[in-house]
């Protein structure tokens, strides 16, 4: 009686499992990136609605022009008189051949006085809050008043020690020039009165 059983390793043997196909690699990059693609553009979406429901407490270029001319309006009948007689007072000092030091001292506390306005100006604009547009400008403002402030300080300082004042004195001026550019780029017809047009320094 013939056994029906194969022999082992005969040709009726059942093959061994195979391993399953695996999925080709391009296949699963595109899947992952097209689920990066959808969770950034979920993100996207979540910041855009973050920024129109949140939006900023900075005050409109209109309402912060406004607020520096009425700081310059303020500023106007203290700046003024201070810069006058301190220009006054130099230039009479100026053309003197020896001034005495008490005259000197005179006229470095007035342009010292100058400059402290000046300062106290830019430290005024400077606790304003800023608008969002018109950034650099601003800032450029605040720097000029600033160093407008400072370089009365310099030739106070010049003249109390004897010093010669005239390469200050053209610093100042250019310092003044400068104050006006930024003054007249910014539209603030009030600080115009205040420091002037470029061409008058």
């Amino acid at each position: 009686m013939n056994d029906a059983s194969p022999e082992p390793g005969s040709a009726e043997s059942s093959p061994e499992p195979r391993e399953p196909s695996r999925e080709p690699l391009g296949s699963r990059l595109r899947s992952h990136i097209g689920w990066w693609l959808g969770v950034a553009s979920a993100l996207i979406g979540i910041v855009a609605f973050v920024l129109t429901r949140y939006e900023s407490d900075a005050p409109a270029f209109g309402v912060w022009q406004d607020q520096v001319n009425s700081v310059c309006q303020q500023e106007i009948p203290s700046i003024g008189p201070k810069m006058e007689e301190a220009t006054g007072s130099f230039v009479e000092m100026d053309e003197k051949s020896d001034p005495a030091q008490s005259e000197r001292d005179a006229v470095s506390d007035k342009l010292e006085a100058t400059g402290g306005a000046f300062l106290h100006l830019a430290g005024s604009w400077r606790a304003l809050e800023k608008p969002d547009d018109h950034q650099d400008g601003v800032k450029n403002l605040i720097r000029a008043a600033s160093d407008l402030g400072n370089s009365y300080g310099a030739v106070a300082y010049a003249v109390s020690r004897n010093e010669d004042t005239e390469q200050l004195i053209t610093e100042q001026l250019g310092h003044h020039r400068l104050l006006a550019i930024e003054v007249q780029a910014l539209k603030l017809e009030q600080c115009q009165e205040l420091v002037g047009k470029p061409e008058d320094w």
